[in-house]
């Protein structure tokens, strides 16, 4: 079973954070209003230093400033500081629960899940650029525009002007740069999909003289992302040089409003110093605003990124959690009337299946290539959820046990082996810290004997990321040795001896045979004689649908024939 995530949306985990922006936004009202001080400065000793003739008055002024001046540079640094807290930890919550939501559900979800997270480095790159102090800025600096009006209603409406004009130019910028920048956004995506096939086929690559091919397809995905990516700049780059101009004509056209309103005597001659302070107050008042036309680009990707983060966290489902702790499993599977779909109008992978295994028993399971063995496997260990039915482990369905608590009493070895880069000591003990006893264990029993004596040295052996430094029966074995940690009571194989050697597979057939008498439930994908001969019940599945599950015995004896 599985709940919507649809009350744990972006908004939900916003507002835990409202705290650190609420504090920001405080902050801003000092750090829009202190830029003010030089201008009051320059104001002062034009008029009351000059005519008082005081050095006193004047030291104390410069001191005042720098104390203004200084106290608005410490505000905007914890500011920064706040803000750059608040994104951390806001972006760390929403980080696990798409980590969750994509990891813990099947492969569906893998794709809006990378999605999800590319959205969410757009955001943090967002947040901690210099944009939100704009944004939190804005209100307060456009509010300095009511001194230019008291100056003059007219100076002010040009400055008002100048900020509409502003906002005009973003917003139609990011009408013509939007269906572009979506444009380049998918042909990124898929350019970046093509190459990490190629990083994952590296011997297909270079073996059988495809790579210029290769290289051509990418390169045409690639392409259309330079054009798409090239018109929404060019268009960018104008819409920042019209927002220069506008922000350097206005202060010009301030001056020149203000002279021509003294000229023709709607201002008083001796207000003239006004002019020059209503030209800084302007630039001062619209300088957040024209940062945000600016870099429109950033604000539109980041508001992309809100939408796509939300849509996700809005549609995402995780594992109900009934908040109790669960006792380690014994190994009691039932397994009632369960089908696996992962779209309506698909065809159905796996449909009406139903048995039930007790702990102590091997079972294997035959089905040719396409029969849904591996779906099943990634069923009975929690990987995908079931369209209908369940999959019970002790009397709790498999998709609802806490994963971190489960961990270390399941092991599973995929038909498609997947270890991770790195320590292999750490792939072994599943990146939890290694109990040496258990190690030297599963290394001896698996012939990794070189892997544990590394470890005893403090002399780790390293995994590339492609793992093509080991052969493929070593590589086997390192998975086989990761399941069997720690002895977990139920174990799911996928084709486990494809790759071993027969010295080692008899080996095998011991240890499956010691963990069988020890009480673990054992679950095996196989074609192999000798896991047949050996397992207690049999399995059969033919194009998704149970054709048979009997014990091995029984079938001997209906059939008269010795498997």
């Amino acid at each position: 079973m599985v709940e919507p995530g649809k009350s744990d949306t972006f908004g939900k985990f916003l507002a835990q954070h409202k705290r650190y922006f609420y504090t920001a936004f405080f902050l801003s009202i000092f750090v829009a209003y202190l830029p003010v001080a030089p201008i009051v400065y320059m104001r002062t000793v034009f008029g009351p230093v000059v005519n008082s003739q005081s050095i006193s008055f004047l030291i104390w002024l410069f001191v005042l400033l720098v104390l203004a001046l200084s106290v608005n540079g410490i505000l905007e640094w914890i500011r920064e500081r706040i803000v750059l807290s608040g994104t951390i930890s806001f972006i760390s919550k929403i980080e696990d629960r798409i980590f969750s939501a994509t990891f813990e559900q099947n492969i569906e979800k893998w794709g809006a899940g990378s999605r999800a997270f590319a959205s969410l480095r757009t955001l943090r790159t967002f947040m901690i650029s210099p944009l939100p102090g704009a944004f939190f800025d804005a209100p307060f600096s456009l509010s300095l525009l009511l001194v230019i009006f008291l100056i003059h209603p007219l100076m002010g409406a040009f400055s008002l002007f100048g900020v509409i004009i502003a906002l005009i130019i973003g917003l139609v910028i990011e009408k013509k740069v939007q269906p572009d920048q979506e444009k380049a956004g998918i042909a990124l995506s898929t350019a970046r999909s093509e190459l990490s096939t190629l990083h994952n086929n590296p011997l297909y690559c270079n073996s059988m003289g495809n790579l210029p091919f290769l290289f051509k397809k990418w390169f045409s995905t690639h392409k259309q992302f330079l054009i798409f990516q090239s018109k929404s700049l060019s268009l960018q780059s104008l819409g920042t040089s019209v927002s220069m101009v506008v922000m350097m004509v206005q202060g010009s056209m301030l001056l020149g409003v203000g002279t021509f309103l003294t000229l023709i005597g709607l201002m008083d001659a001796r207000m003239a110093g006004n002019l020059i302070i209503a030209k800084f107050i302007g630039a001062l008042a619209i300088r957040p605003t024209i940062m945000i036309v600016m870099a429109w680009s950033q604000v539109i990707a980041a508001r992309e990124a809100i939408k796509e983060v939300s849509h996700f966290l809005k549609t995402s489902t995780l594992p109900i959690s009934s908040g109790i702790r669960l006792p380690p499993p014994k190994g009691v599977l039932v397994v009632s009337d369960v089908s696996l779909q992962f779209g309506e109008t698909d065809k159905k992978i796996l449909d009406s299946i139903s048995f039930s295994l007790e702990p102590g028993n091997i079972c294997a399971v035959l089905g040719e290539s396409g029969s849904g063995k591996s779906s099943l496997a990634r069923l009975l260990v929690g990987f995908n959820i079931p369209t209908k039915g369940s999959v019970r482990l002790d009397g709790v369905e498999i998709g609802t046990w806490n994963k971190k608590e489960l961990c270390d009493f399941i092991g599973y070895v995929p038909q498609d082996i997947q270890l991770f880069g790195g320590d292999v000591v750490e792939n072994i003990a599943r990146f939890k810290k290694a109990d040496p006893e258990k190690l030297e264990k599963v290394c001896n029993d698996f012939d990794l004997n070189d892997i544990y004596k590394s470890y005893i040295e403090n002399k780790p052996i390293t995994l590339s990321d492609d793992l093509l430094d080991i052969p493929g029966g070593k590589k086997q074995r390192i998975a086989l040795a990761r399941a069997f940690y720690n002895s977990p009571n139920f174990i799911v194989l996928d084709e486990p001896t494809s790759s071993l050697d027969a010295t080692f597979e008899k080996k095998f057939l011991h240890i499956l045979d010691h963990h069988r008498t020890r009480g673990a439930l054992i679950i095996i994908n196989t074609h192999n004689q000798r896991i047949l001969q050996m397992a207690n019940y049999i399995f059969a599945l033919k194009e998704g649908r149970q054709k048979l599950f009997d014990s091995r015995d029984n079938i001997e004896t209906k059939m008269n024939l010795s498997i």
